[in-house]
Order: structure tokens, then C-alpha cells, then sequence
């Protein structure tokens, strides 16, 4: 599952009623807002059966991307990928009977530059040297529905590069537009998926 709250300090029961509702194992969390690595929302998500692996902003409000999933699974953060600048992002390893995938929530905000185009670039090489298997999933504030030229197309052409296939394409924003994304890559075929857009706004977020 992949969610923007805008804040799941205010939405977090309504966050484990729904991944618990679904039967989700693992959830990719965007704009958390969470200041620390453990408070009073980590604790009610533990306190649920489930873990968090996150990184947040301690110098400023909003912001932060989670990985949420249920304790017990073999889920670890990855290590020796390097920090950007134009996004926030976790890395982890999911490790299953058949496979180890790297699944990475990302979170994008502020102009569409070079810079993103660049770090993004940086980051698929170097995961896509660590696993056959990974995913993106994230608020990448990238309109994908204009993806047919310009700066959005060339976003879109750096995952096609490293054979990424973008799986949304519905709105995914109240505005019509397609901003959250998930991209998968499996390199013999290992990975299936199914994809659905919840278009019901329940959590009132924008997302």
C-alpha cells in the first residue's frame, strides 16, 4: 500500500484501521511529519503489531517517508546509499521465501529540476546493482499524466532506462492529477502486482 496522510500523527489510527481492514503486510508512508524516531504515534503503531522503518525532519515541520509493516517480517533498512538533496526517501530490504526485493518510499516536493533528475539516476544505479527486484513508491509530485514531453517525460524516460515499469494510472490527487507513483523492476519475472486507486478521500488528506 502506498499513502499520503499529510501527517500521521493526527490520522494514525485511521492508518492501522485501513492496513489492518486490508490485510496489508507492508505500507509505504509519505509526509508523515514525524520529528523523532520514536513518539506517541510510533508507539500506537507498535502497539498494533506493527514496525516502522522512517526518516523524518527534526529541523522542520512536514516531510518524511516509512516503510510500516507488520512485525515479525523480515524487513531491514538498507545501508551505504547515499543522501540527496532533492528528496527524502527509506530504503529497505523485504526479504520473502523466493526472493529479497529492495522497496524504496519516496517522497519529492518543491521545483522539478535537473538536480532530482540527476540523484533519482543515482539511486536506481545503485539499487538496481544491489537487487533483481525493487520498487519506487512514492508522493513524487511529478504530473505523470503530462508525461508525453518536457521535464516529466525525462523523469519518466530515467526509470524506463533502468526497465522500471510505472504501474498507476489513475489520478491519484484531488486535483486530477498523478503524482503518487510506484514503479516496479523484477528481473525474471518474480513479482506480480495489482493496482487500485481508492478515489474516496476518507483520511482528508489530498492524496
Amino acid at each position: 500500500m502506498l499513502f499520503n496522510p499529510r501527517s500521521l500523527n493526527n490520522k494514525i489510527h485511521d492508518v492501522i484501521g485501513l492496513i489492518g481492514d486490508k490485510g496489508v503486510d507492508v505500507a509505504s508512508i509519505c509526509e508523515t511529519w514525524l520529528d523523532d524516531d520514536t513518539n506517541a504515534t510510533t508507539s500506537i503503531i507498535r502497539s498494533h503489531g506493527y514496525s516502522i522503518l522512517h526518516e523524518f525532519r527534526s529541523d522542520k515541520k512536514g516531510g518524511g517517508a516509512a516503510v510500516l509493516f507488520k512485525t515479525g517480517l523480515d524487513v531491514v533498512q538498507c545501508s551505504s546509499i547515499k543522501l540527496f538533496q532533492s528528496f527524502e526517501y527509506i530504503a529497505v530490504w523485504l526479504k520473502t521465501e523466493t526472493t529479497k526485493i529492495i522497496l524504496v518510499t519516496l517522497y519529492r516536493t518543491g521545483a522539478l529540476t535537473s538536480v532530482f533528475q540527476s540523484e533519482l539516476d543515482c539511486l536506481l544505479s545503485e539499487i538496481s546493482a544491489k537487487s533483481d527486484d525493487f520498487i519506487i513508491a512514492g508522493d513524487l509530485n511529478v504530473h505523470f499524466e503530462n508525461a508525453a514531453a518536457g521535464v516529466e517525460k525525462q523523469c519518466l524516460d530515467i526509470f524506463t532506462s533502468y526497465g522500471m515499469r510505472k504501474l498507476v494510472d489513475q489520478p491519484t490527487h484531488i486535483g486530477g492529477a498523478s503524482l503518487d507513483q510506484v514503479f516496479l523492476f523484477s528481473l525474471n519475472k518474480t513479482l506480480t502486482y495489482s493496482v487500485c486507486v481508492d478515489p474516496l478521500n476518507s483520511f482528508g488528506s489530498d492524496h
